[in-house]
């Protein structure tokens, strides 16, 4: 039924904008606040927070009904207002989401800072725990997963699972996960605007603070690079006085501006240095690591060559923190690509290969991604993308800019319609990319289902960033 759908819809923006009341209006304005779709790309999780937003959002329908019936005092009039309520609760479910998440905002905010304060005091208590911050507009997941696997193998260590890096969410982390045991906790930090890593630091003040890049990803809140960089680099002006910090040296913005916030914390800037060969019939890199006098060679099953650069920066992290030259090897050896991230998943018939990077949505992974595909040279080579979200004002040039790097790269690039889809389309074709070897469709669901109408015996086909269902 069209009505339930739609008023699923509400509650899933509301859910996929993180609860932000502006955002969500502004999304219910952009979309009508109603789907065409029969299937959403994200469902809808049933949390304490969803339900009980839902519960009152019913409590205050009932509650206007029962005005209409007590305040005229005329039954044509008191039907009139049911009739009309019960519409706007139909048609227009998300006035009353909205006025719910009203009010339980105070009940909200309190809960918030009351495990915002016993995670702070938890930690406070834990003096010999060691604190990894990992911040940047992109590559957080997968270093997290790099340093993660390398020092479980001396020291206890506990992380924050998949993509949780909000104040809450790393707050229940603490409460549920550490304790006096716990060696070291590695904490992902993400950023919507100027000052959300401070307030993580402000919970989990790091020892040691990781930059991976900063790029356009969430520009669309930030507003400008200026302020992204400000933002990100607030994991180095608030980390603990002796801390340790981290850098990327491939990422210009980086390197540009990191002098300015370090003050006098040592610091170490990590490249792709590490000396690797691209094996496509695995496919994986065969990598030569040299550490504490000795070296060994094996297969790393990752894609992209930003993996050599967190191989560097994880063992001057090694280093400091004391691993064995064979603690460093099983850490490594133990790598398996992130889900959704450069995962190459089992072939399809006809041997097709599919990477998924579903879950990579920012300009330096799309080039990174196309890195990756190049290195196909067996293969036909397939791209499959609707582009990318939170772009803000660049969003023309970014998209322009990923259809122009592809051209000389791709076979066949694939895209789905949405507002940024033709930039890319006029990316490639000023690339001199044929126009006959762009297909569009309507929506994801469609492109995968044609996939194996489209591919061919030997293809490779990787498919970039998805699309959420609050975008259009």
């Amino acid at each position: 039924m069209n009505i339930l759908k739609n008023i699923y819809f509400q509650i899933l923006i509301l859910q996929l904008e993180e609860y932000d009341l502006v955002r969500f209006l502004g999304t219910i304005k952009k979309t009508g606040g109603t789907s065409s779709k029969n299937d959403f790309r994200k469902p809808l999780v049933f949390t304490a927070k969803i339900k009980t937003i839902m519960t009152i959002s019913v409590l205050i329908f009932f509650y206007f009904i029962y005005l209409s019936l007590v305040i005229p005092q005329n039954v044509p009039l008191s039907l009139l207002a049911i009739f009309i309520l019960t519409v706007a609760f139909w048609r227009f479910n998300f006035i009353f989401i909205a006025l719910a998440l009203i009010v339980i905002s105070p009940f909200d905010y309190f809960v918030k800072e009351v495990f915002v304060a016993l995670a702070k005091n938890k930690i406070k208590k834990l003096s010999r725990l060691k604190i990894v911050a990992i911040a940047g507009s992109y590559g957080k997941t997968g270093m997290k997963e790099f340093v993660y696997a390398l020092l479980a193998q001396k020291y206890r260590v506990v992380k924050t699972d998949k993509s949780i890096n909000t104040p809450l969410a790393i707050a229940q982390t603490v409460l549920k996960k550490i304790d006096e045991n716990t060696d070291v906790f590695v904490v992902e930090m993400g950023e919507y605007y100027q000052g959300d890593i401070r307030k993580l630091c402000a919970i989990t003040p790091p020892d040691i603070a990781f930059v991976t890049g900063i790029n356009e990803a969430h520009l669309e809140r930030l507003k400008s690079i200026d302020r992204t960089v400000d933002t990100i680099f607030e994991v180095s002006k608030f980390s603990k006085p002796q801390a340790t910090i981290i850098l990327n040296g491939e990422d210009d913005l980086v390197v540009g501006n990191y002098k300015k916030f370090i003050g006098n914390k040592e610091t170490y800037v990590y490249n792709n240095g590490i000396k690797a060969e691209f094996d496509e019939d695995i496919p994986s890199y065969i990598v030569n690591i040299s550490y504490a006098d000795k070296s060994a060679k094996f297969y790393l099953p990752l894609l992209g060559d930003f993996n050599l650069g967190r191989i560097d920066a994880c063992l001057f992290l090694a280093k400091k923190l004391g691993l064995s030259f064979k603690e460093v090897i099983a850490g490594l050896k133990s790598l398996q690509p992130v889900p959704h991230r450069l995962q190459p998943l089992s072939k399809m018939t006809n041997d097709v290969l599919i990477i998924d990077d579903s879950y990579n949505g920012n300009p330096d992974g799309v080039a990174a991604a196309i890195k990756v595909l190049s290195r196909f040279k067996k293969r036909r080579k397939i791209y499959l993308t609707p582009g990318l979200v939170e772009m803000g004002e660049r969003a023309e040039l970014v998209h322009r800019t990923i259809g122009y790097d592809l051209a000389p790269v791709a076979d066949l690039v694939v895209l789905i319609k949405n507002s940024v889809s033709g930039f890319i389309e006029k990316g490639l074709i000023g690339n001199n990319f044929p126009k006959s070897k762009i297909i569009f469709f309507d929506d994801a669901e469609t492109a995968f289902s044609d996939l194996k109408n489209i591919t061919r015996r030997g293809d490779v086909v990787l498919i970039q960033n998805d699309w959420p269902d609050n975008y259009t």
